[in-house]
């Protein structure tokens, strides 16, 4: 009895290490899947030990380690951003910050409208939509939207911005403009881009 129920025992453990193994794998090799783990996992640890920053956005903010950057601590930001995302789907974005009662909300939506050549009157609607829904207990910080290194988007980016500063004032957000030191004439800089949108990767220090 005890040689079967040890054999049992057995068994039982190769079969919890083979399923580990499968649930593992995909999430070791597969980078996507690693950072949807890796979100998760920072997510479900801030709901308990709140952040001071959270941050909301499309892919420009996504992949960015702002607790690192920030407070060299990767328990002190919140990235809830997503590829591909509209204003609209920041807007979600921001209405599920107020789960984790952080100090600062940091903001940056637009780009993608930009890009799919939504009209500045929906733009302008659907920002207004996202500042309404705001945590009134957290400080919300804007990034107005950077520009490319395509010609034809400068006009575009140039009237957006305008709105989403004026709306982000009337709001009492603080506002962010990392375009004077990224771009010239509206245009951002090829050297610091992968595709004329997304900006290269850089060091702590920068």
């Amino acid at each position: 009895m005890t040689k079967f129920v040890r054999r049992l025992q057995i068994i039982m453990i190769f079969c919890v290490l083979m399923a580990f193994t499968l649930v593992s794998m995909p999430i070791i090799f597969s980078q996507p899947m690693r950072r949807a783990y890796l979100l998760l996992i920072d997510r479900q640890i801030a709901k308990v030990v709140p952040p001071r920053f959270v941050f909301a956005g499309d892919s420009l903010t996504a992949h960015g380690n702002w607790g690192w950057r920030l407070a060299r601590n990767p328990l002190a930001a919140t990235n809830l951003a997503e590829d591909g995302a509209s204003i609209n789907d920041v807007a979600i974005q921001v209405t599920r910050a107020r789960a984790y009662y952080a100090d600062f909300l940091l903001v940056m939506a637009g780009t993608n409208d930009i890009l799919y050549h939504h009209a500045l009157e929906q733009i302008a609607c659907n920002y207004n939509f996202l500042l309404e829904k705001a945590p009134t207990g957290q400080r919300l910080i804007v990034t107005l939207i950077p520009y490319m290194s395509f010609p034809e988007y400068t006009a575009d980016i140039r009237a957006a911005n305008s709105e989403i500063r004026r709306l982000s004032e009337r709001k009492g957000a603080y506002i962010i403009d990392i375009n004077a030191y990224l771009s010239t004439y509206g245009l951002l800089g090829k050297d610091l881009t992968t595709d004329g949108v997304h900006l290269r990767d850089c060091p702590d220090h920068c």
